[in-house]
């Protein structure tokens, strides 16, 4: 942490860095960190989640006003190892997402946007292990390159898609995805796209597992900065099927998103029978306006 803050202690002293191997105290301290912890006679997995308790389980031993500055230590060192050490995270995020806390229909107490915001709860004293885990991984995958960000689209497509049945944990999958949209759409593109459609196959599962949807104004925004912002109409053929497939409510906010759905749910069912029944009732009225046309011509001719 000293090296990470600026201070440069005994092992590290000050000389002129501009002709070292390292370019700062902090990118040495960070390699013979590494070195150290690759170096010991345990699994990667063990070393990667005892990094992670250091903030979990140690908070006691971690001074809170310095609680940011621990997190972005831990994913500086973390994703700076090979990949069995960081994919720890993956774990945790599942864990949590499967915990009673996200998983059961029963309402929360609060605001859910309130508790999912780690540096207000942190502040109150009222912080959780899933805001933990949230500012965690945000920590860990802002450091990580874009070939370790790469795996969450897989990520969330076969490990985190089957688990997703409540709103509160497909809104605790946007906040932590949320975030790096735009490094996506500007580094990976493909990646982009896969994450949007996901989001949009989570909604799904949640909209048919769940009775009551108590948050579909900020579910629907979010959805549309995605698109106006990050993916267009590239995954236009993708999504629609799925808004065709979701209740009348949340059709009627997400009717922009598609061109087709435009329309309110009640005008496109009653358009889609129109369209299954014989046209009938389409000629008869133009008979009633032939016969009903004649009754003018006489009137015509007499004046």
């Amino acid at each position: 942490m000293p090296p990470m803050a600026g201070k440069s202690p005994g092992p590290f002293p000050n000389c002129d860095w501009r002709f070292n191997e390292f370019p700062n105290p902090a990118a040495h301290a960070l390699h013979v960190t590494c070195v150290e912890l690759m170096a010991l006679a345990v699994p990667g997995k063990d070393v990667g989640n005892a990094l992670l308790n250091v903030v979990l389980k140690s908070q006691p031993l971690v001074p809170r006003e310095n609680i940011t500055a621990w997190m972005n230590a831990i994913g500086l060192v973390i994703t700076a190892l090979p990949e069995p050490y960081w994919i720890v995270l993956h774990d945790r995020i599942v864990s949590v997402i499967s915990s009673p806390v996200l998983s059961s229909e029963m309402e929360w107490v609060g605001y859910p946007f309130q508790l999912l915001d780690f540096t207000a709860c942190h502040r109150s004293y009222s912080e959780m292990h899933c805001s933990y885990i949230l500012a965690l991984a945000h920590a860990v995958w802002h450091h990580s390159s874009i070939g370790q960000l790469s795996l969450i689209p897989k990520f969330l497509s076969e490990v985190l898609k089957p688990i997703v049945k409540t709103e509160f944990q497909l809104l605790y999958v946007y906040h932590l995805v949320g975030p790096f949209l735009q490094r996506f759409q500007q580094e990976r593109t493909r990646c982009m796209l896969e994450i949007g459609v996901a989001f949009y196959e989570m909604l799904q599962a949640v909209d048919q597992h769940s009775k009551h949807l108590a948050y579909m104004d900020p579910i629907c925004d979010f959805l549309y900065h995605i698109k106006y912002m990050f993916t267009g109409d590239s995954v236009k053929d993708q999504v629609e099927r799925i808004i065709c497939s979701l209740r009348p409510a949340m059709r009627l906010r997400l009717r922009f998103i598609t061109h087709i759905s435009k329309m309110e749910p009640a005008a496109a069912a009653a358009a889609s029978t129109a369209t299954s029944v014989p046209q009938s009732t389409s000629v008869s009225s133009p008979a009633a306006q032939s016969g009903a046309g004649p009754s003018n011509i006489p009137l015509s001719v007499a004046q």
